[in-house]
């Protein structure tokens, strides 16, 4: 932290010469607003793109209601029927061949 701070003051002191506290004020001032207006723009546009791309994946997942195909089951009367009528059958060969 310390290589960091030295290197940005001694950048400082070679653009601007030895600065005066007004002129060290000054730039820490500009480098001060200029990050500040980054950072307003970074989170402004971070909220915008969070709200357009929800928009965008709730219109596209829209689509018009399918209808099911369901197969037409056998109600219980016709199962008994069918079962019945084999029954029936059965005996009716069975009393046949006796």
């Amino acid at each position: 932290m310390e290589a960091v701070r030295s290197g940005i003051e001694y950048r400082l002191r070679w653009l601007c010469g030895r600065p005066s506290p007004l002129k060290r004020f000054i730039a820490i001032l500009v480098i001060g607003g200029m990050l500040t207006v980054a950072n307003i723009d970074l989170v402004v546009s971070s909220i915008y793109n969070i709200g357009r791309k929800d928009a965008e994946t709730e219109f596209m997942e829209l689509r018009h209601i399918e209808t099911l195909k369901l197969q037409q089951q056998k109600d219980s009367l016709d199962f008994l029927r069918l079962k019945m009528e084999k029954l029936h059958n059965k005996n009716r060969k069975k009393y046949e061949y006796e």
